[in-house]
């Protein structure tokens, strides 16, 4: 994760039984969903998506580098920041650590765009959405 990536928003996750596989460790395809869930929890806790109006986002990319493993019981937070603004479209980093002993277990980057799903196009960021996106990613807090 590059360093002037602003991490604005934690979320906490309790590895689940289910969430682990046969060698006893937490599924590699799981990760996607303990992002997912960060991304999620922050675009409505920081009123992200109210901002969307009537448009809605499209996920484009997502990535993960698995740093250490994670079995059940352990608890990770999931942070989530704005590394860069598009005209469409807009990326996140994202890092998840172990809580017990802060070791960074896996960093991701996701690419969302701004989709109208009836035409099957990218849209133009509503300029409200775009210029909290900005906020963020240059480190003030979120809007009230």
């Amino acid at each position: 994760m590059p360093p002037e990536t602003n991490l604005i928003y934690s979320h906490r996750i309790e590895v689940r039984f289910r969430d682990c596989d046969s060698f006893g460790h937490v599924n590699n395809a799981v990760y996607f969903t303990f992002f997912e869930q960060a991304r999620v929890m922050m675009g409505g806790r920081l009123g992200l998506n109210q901002l969307l109006g009537q448009v809605s986002l499209i996920l484009v990319h997502a990535s993960c580098d698995y740093k250490a493993q994670v079995v059940f019981g352990d608890e990770l937070e999931v942070s989530v920041g704005v590394a860069s603004l598009g005209r469409s479209s807009f990326t996140y980093e994202l890092v998840a650590r172990r809580v017990g002993d802060g070791t960074i277990v896996a960093t991701g980057k996701s690419v969302h765009a701004v989709f109208d799903y009836p035409t099957g196009r990218t849209l133009p960021m509503p300029a409200p959405f775009r210029a909290e996106l900005a906020r963020l990613m240059a480190g003030e807090p979120a809007a009230p």
